[in-house]
């Protein structure tokens, strides 16, 4: 495997995504899919209980980002912000 990719926590595989933990903040970069496609997979929170990305042979995991906090577009790519629901 040499590309990148997110897998969301039903499986589905979203090729070219990234993703990265900053500030309290998971943000996910997501090409080649819409607007609405990126709102239908991230505001799902069963699907973003778990986020896998990776990166050839590297992978990183991230659960519990399950709140939308952003969604735009932006450089030809979909960017959503997800945070963990405050307790």
């Amino acid at each position: 495997m040499t590309g990148r990719r997110l897998i969301l926590n039903d499986g589905t595989e979203l090729e070219n995504g990234e993703a990265g933990y900053s500030d309290n903040t998971l943000w996910c970069y997501v090409p080649g899919i819409s607007m609405q496609q990126a709102a239908a997979l991230f505001f799902d929170q069963e699907k973003t209980a778990k986020i896998v990305f990776q990166y050839g042979e590297m992978q990183n995991v991230y659960e519990g980002y399950t709140d939308p906090a952003i969604i735009m577009q932006a450089d030809n790519q979909i960017k959503i912000a997800l945070k963990k629901p405050e307790a």
